[in-house]
């Protein structure tokens, strides 16, 4: 069996949304039903590991001892659907420790998919970042266009990783809706069984979103059978060009 994939969700800047994706995988994956943990790089304001204190550990990577715990936690559960929110502070740390012990790299080779799912913006500095990214980890890399962050979108600055993956888009909400969405208490897949009715703009919003979700995935499904069924094979990532780590031996 496969081992379980590993999404990051991440963006170079703050205020773009990503604790918000987060949650959102968080709760389609326990909608879904699969097994599923998550890491919150954010230690001054752990704000996914308060919404899901019991799937979601804070994590501090500043120290050795955190990193090692981290990256050994990601390696060890091979069963679970893992989510890490990373914040803009520690961004460029964890992925300068992704790249030296090769961690992508190897994670690929034994069968275990590392997502990232990057917030855009039209900043000169994060489509840069963006480019730097696709070269030196070797990830699949999915740009998350959310309207309520950045009004525009250039497909030519932010090309998936591979192709197929496509873009995941989140629909501008409005103001209200908002504000509920943000309450603490608030959880997605709560509203839609308490309020089975609909259509309100909670529902085709959220609706929209999961459907995104599953057609990503399914994207990379259909990817991996043509490869092994001998059919077009899929793009080949970028290989990390740092040395190897301590993780899989």
């Amino acid at each position: 069996m496969q081992p379980a994939p590993l999404y990051i969700v991440t963006s170079p800047r703050p205020r773009m949304g990503k604790t918000l994706l987060a949650r959102l995988l968080m709760e389609f994956f326990l909608h879904s039903g699969r097994p599923l943990v998550g890491f919150d790089l954010n230690p001054r304001e752990p704000m996914l590991a308060g919404r899901f204190p019991k799937l979601v550990w804070p994590v501090e990577i500043a120290e050795v001892r955190g990193q090692m715990e981290l990256f050994d936690r990601l390696v060890a559960d091979t069963a679970s659907t893992k989510v890490i929110d990373l914040g803009y502070g520690p961004f460029e740390k964890f992925f300068d420790i992704m790249g030296e012990i090769g961690f992508a790299e190897e994670a690929r080779r034994h069968g275990m998919d590392t997502i990232v799912f990057f917030l855009t913006d039209q900043a000169i500095a994060t489509v840069r970042i963006y480019a730097e990214l696709r070269q030196q980890v070797a990830a699949i890399f999915a740009p998350v266009h959310n309207e309520f962050a950045s009004l525009m979108f250039s497909k030519e600055d932010f090309p998936p990783t591979p192709a197929a993956c496509g873009t995941i888009r989140i629909p501008r909400l409005s103001q209200l809706v908002r504000g509920v969405i943000d309450r603490p208490s608030f959880s997605f897949n709560s509203y839609m069984a308490n309020q089975p009715g609909g259509p309100t703009e909670i529902h085709s919003w959220l609706a929209d979103l999961y459907t995104q979700f599953r057609d990503f995935e399914l994207r990379l499904l259909m990817g991996r059978l043509s490869s092994s069924l001998g059919g077009v094979a899929a793009p080949t990532l970028a290989p990390s060009p740092k040395r190897r780590g301590w993780l899989f031996g």
